[in-house]
Formats: structure tokens, C-alpha cells, sequence
């Protein structure tokens, strides 16, 4: 009776087993689709971040992310830019065609519900992992070439002088 037993605990341990392993290889594979270009089919002349502060107090705060490109090959979509643990929609400037910026709104009051109801505390939304380790003046672009996304690091992003909106609307800038 122990030897059946024994041979049917491991009859059921294996199959648990190889689904561990199994499902770990998939989280690497996961992980290894965000590695970076090291020869982009692009080239970027200019790459900054700039602090600005809005004139009112309701206007807010935040931070543009810039990349004015030198060189671009025709079928390349910017898609977005991950920078300080936020993904930014890349919009392309209206004034400089061959720039895009990302924009990133500092948010003083996050929009978390404490209440004494569980129910209508469970309707917050568990933050997200950012998917890249970057330093303070590091950023990622994402584009998109030929039909596959890519993923490009710059390392390099310098900080300009920070601009003060004397009472304007802060998101109708570029």
C-alpha cells in the first residue's frame, strides 16, 4: 500500500514539476522581447527633458520629454517614451516636424479611494511594473519599423532650464 502511494505521489509530482519549469521559461521569453536596438533606423540630433511649471495654482506641473531627429527612415512610427517609471504617448510636434515629446503631467492628488467599504477600495488600480531599469536622465523609445516594435535606449538625456507659464495653459505648449 506505501509502495502505491509512493508511485502515485510521484506520478502526480512530476507533471507539477514540469509546469513549474515550463511556465518560468515563458516569464524569460516574456522579459527578452524588450531588448534594445543597438543600430536604430533613425538618428537623433537632440535628446532633453524640461521642467515646467504652470502660472496658476491649478495649472499644475509635469515634464517634457524631447528627441529631435536628425534622420528617420520612412516606414518608423514613434510610438512612446518610458521615462522616470511613466509611459508617455510620443505625439510628434506641430512646429518641428522631424520632433516628438512626450508629456508628463506631475499629478499631486493620485486618484486612490480609502474608504471603510472594501468593495469600493478594490476599485483602485494595482500599479503597473514599469518594464525598463532607467536612471533620472535616461529614456526609452518605442517604435514601431516595418510591422515589429522596437525598443531604443538613450542614456543621454540632458536637462534644459525649466520654464515658468505665467498664468497660461501649460498643455497648449511645445
Amino acid at each position: 500500500m506505501i509502495k502505491i502511494m509512493k508511485t502515485l505521489a510521484t506520478l502526480i509530482s512530476l507533471p507539477l514539476l514540469f509546469f513549474t519549469f515550463i511556465n518560468c521559461g515563458g516569464a524569460q521569453t516574456a522579459n527578452s522581447d524588450k531588448t534594445f536596438e543597438q543600430n536604430p533606423p533613425f538618428k537623433i540630433a537632440d535628446a532633453y527633458y524640461q521642467d515646467w511649471v504652470a502660472g496658476v495654482k491649478e495649472g499644475g506641473s509635469g515634464t517634457n520629454v524631447h528627441f529631435v531627429f536628425s534622420q528617420m527612415e520612412p516606414n518608423v512610427e514613434i510610438k512612446k517614451i518610458y521615462f522616470r517609471n511613466n509611459i508617455l504617448e510620443a505625439k510628434p510636434s506641430e512646429k518641428q516636424p522631424n520632433q516628438y515629446i512626450g508629456y508628463l503631467r506631475n499629478n499631486a492628488q493620485r486618484d486612490i479611494v480609502m474608504d471603510k467599504d472594501p468593495i469600493k477600495e478594490a476599485q483602485n488600480s494595482l500599479s503597473k511594473t514599469f518594464p525598463f531599469p532607467l536612471e533620472n536622465n535616461e529614456a526609452v523609445i518605442e517604435y514601431v519599423d516595418g510591422g515589429t516594435k522596437n525598443f531604443y535606449k538613450i542614456s543621454t538625456l540632458t536637462k534644459k532650464e525649466m520654464i515658468p507659464y505665467p498664468q497660461a495653459n501649460p498643455n497648449n505648449h511645445e
